[in-house]
């Protein structure tokens, strides 16, 4: 298994990520002069519960406060929204740190409940402005299986928000099935938010370069491919899965994805319509992925009914609305990806 000290390292790079994209004093135009009613299905929050557990855990590793996270409150997320013309952001759990899970399931859960009551809270205290991925602890099936259900029947989340691996499992591993199954039974949204891995979080490939950089693209490939080769996408048909970060780099690796798997003696139960069919039926949100060689591998592996609009606010902000601006979408698919996928996916929100 995975170190303590090790999770703990990728979990504290991810959240230390700087904020100059998300609140720097000099910013271009607001794009929310050409964007209105755009649904944000990636944004993060924090409830001052763990907030202060963090803050706690780095002043005992004598660590500074991730500003991310100390510089949040629902007023600087409402002032971005309002700047990128988003109507509605879904709120999801950034990287886990040690403060929140503690690695005790148990005390992971009643943090979960704080975390998601208090998203909830934030639902009802600004209508139309939030949606809820509502977390689950990933550690204990019969845990995450009760949190999944106060989630979805009490608070009435729009779906279930998961990080691409937790210690030593992807969500392929066998493990999950009981918590796929149920989802599956209910035509879940589950949406993939990336952590840096334990495997990876104390690798430093250059001065100055955060392991996030690379690491949670490529947890997220991880994730995918770990769904794909336990025949989870094709057991668990009426789960939508949504991917952070437009996929990692599943779009770049599609092509070596399907050369590995295609001859697998088990490919007919694993992908029975093909490898690329089990890729494109996932969706990918925007986040980094909207400059033209990044969005030219995504769009060319699925179509625009497949991509939803994220911003990892706070981590980066509306700007790439601006990026989008100059893909030279078609109005009706560019409509979809900013609104109208999320609107499908959740329908809840076309209705706020």
């Amino acid at each position: 298994m995975t170190s303590r000290r090790s999770f703990i390292a990728g979990a504290a790079a991810a959240a230390a990520l700087p904020l100059e994209s998300a609140f720097a004093q000099t910013k271009p135009p607001a794009p929310s002069a050409n964007h209105h009613g755009v649904i944000d299905t990636h944004h993060h929050f924090w409830a001052p519960e763990y907030k202060k557990v963090s803050m706690d855990w780095d002043d005992a590793h004598h660590s500074p406060h991730a500003p991310t996270m100390t510089g949040w409150s629902p007023e600087v997320t409402l002032a971005e929204m309002d700047r990128g013309g988003v109507k509605t952001a879904v709120l999801s759990l950034a990287s886990i740190r040690d403060g929140f899970w503690g690695l005790e399931p148990k005390a992971a859960s009643d943090m979960i409940r704080i975390c998601g009551d208090y998203a909830a809270k934030l639902r009802s205290d600004h209508p139309g402005r939030f949606g809820i991925f509502a977390p689950l602890n990933m550690m204990d099936i019969d845990l995450c299986l009760k949190e999944a259900e106060y989630g979805l029947d009490q608070l009435h989340a729009d779906g279930i928000g998961v990080q691409s691996s937790y210690l030593d499992k992807y969500p392929g591993d066998p493990f999950y099935n009981p918590l796929w199954e149920e989802l599956n039974r209910r035509k879940t949204v589950v949406y993939f938010h990336g952590p840096v891995p334990g495997c990876c979080g104390g690798l430093k490939v250059g001065p100055g370069i955060n392991p996030a950089v690379e690491e949670v693209t490529f947890d997220m490939t991880r994730a995918a491919v770990s769904l794909l080769a336990n025949g989870a996408l094709a057991r668990y048909r009426d789960i939508k899965w949504v991917f952070s970060y437009g996929g990692g780099t599943v779009p770049m690796l599609s092509s070596r994805i399907n050369a590995f798997l295609k001859d697998a003696k088990n490919i007919h139960d694993i992908a029975p319509n093909g490898v690329f069919a089990e890729l494109q039926k996932l969706y990918y949100d925007t986040v980094n992925v909207t400059d033209d060689a990044s969005w030219s591998s995504l769009i060319k592996l699925v179509k625009p009914t497949q991509i939803v609009y994220g911003t990892d606010f706070p981590y980066f902000n509306n700007d790439q609305l601006l990026n989008i601006d100059k893909r030279g979408l078609a109005a009706k698919d560019k409509e979809a990806i900013l609104s109208g996928n999320a609107k499908r996916l959740m329908p809840r929100l076309a209705k706020v």
